[in-house]
């Protein structure tokens, strides 16, 4: 390989896209959205609700909530689903947040 092809090889924008598919790839990012998620999920639906219930992701614009039982995932569901998905586009803007989809551990 010669000298020229080498240092083609190390530019700034070869080294940073393959630092940012690194990152992706392990998770990394999704930590620092997930922990801002789950945060803004435990304001927004009180202290009682985040204990039973906790927002796992956001995947194609859809968060993904865990819930604990039946009863939590019916007042989420039933009663505050409109509430907190306004919140949660309110508070996390640059999510793309445009639905919940609620699921229950067992």
């Amino acid at each position: 390989m010669a000298a020229s092809d080498e240092s083609s090889l190390r530019t700034p924008g070869q080294v940073g896209n393959a630092v940012f598919r690194l990152i992706r790839e392990k998770g990394l990012m999704n930590r620092a959205a997930t922990s801002s998620l789950n945060v803004q999920w435990a304001e927004i639906v009180g202290p009682t609700l985040a204990r039973r219930s906790h927002a796992k992701r956001i995947r194609n614009g859809v968060v993904e909530v865990f819930v604990s039982n039946s009863a939590v995932l019916e007042e989420l569901r039933g009663f505050l689903h409109e509430q907190v998905l306004e919140q949660l586009q309110s508070r996390l803007p640059d999510s793309g947040i445009r639905s919940i989809r609620y699921v229950r551990q067992r």
